[in-house]
């Protein structure tokens, strides 16, 4: 994903563009940024939930709202809490690790949806 965005930032402060299809930043830190089991549920239900985890030492500054958010397992998602999926055009982006297998319908419907999840 860090790849996606306009400018990667180093964490010395030195500003690289990046690919540009996602708007906005990805800065390095010099520590743990997230880390840990994540899951994410595409529908209201929790009949499709992606299971994976995160970990990644930057942090995105992106200026889009995210379509969804992961959440710690037997959790539900916050609205800032777990880590974002972007949709933007045909890109779906997050920092989240997704273990494909642990739910073969969540990824269809992540990759197959024409509008954006919600």
């Amino acid at each position: 994903m860090m790849l996606l965005f306009d400018l990667l930032i180093t964490a010395d402060g030195t500003a690289h563009p990046m690919w540009g299809l996602l708007p906005g930043s990805t800065r390095m830190q010099t520590r743990l940024a997230g880390l840990g089991p994540q899951q994410l549920t595409l529908d209201a239900g929790g009949a499709h939930t992606l299971r994976g985890h995160t970990f990644h030492y930057s942090t995105s500054e992106a200026r889009l709202a995210a379509v969804a958010r992961t959440s710690r397992p037997a959790s539900a998602p916050a609205a800032e809490a777990g880590e974002a999926l972007y949709h933007h055009g045909s890109v779906r982006a997050s920092y989240f690790h997704a273990w494909f297998s642990s739910s073969p319908e969540a990824t269809a419907q992540l990759f197959t949806a024409v509008e954006p999840l919600a």
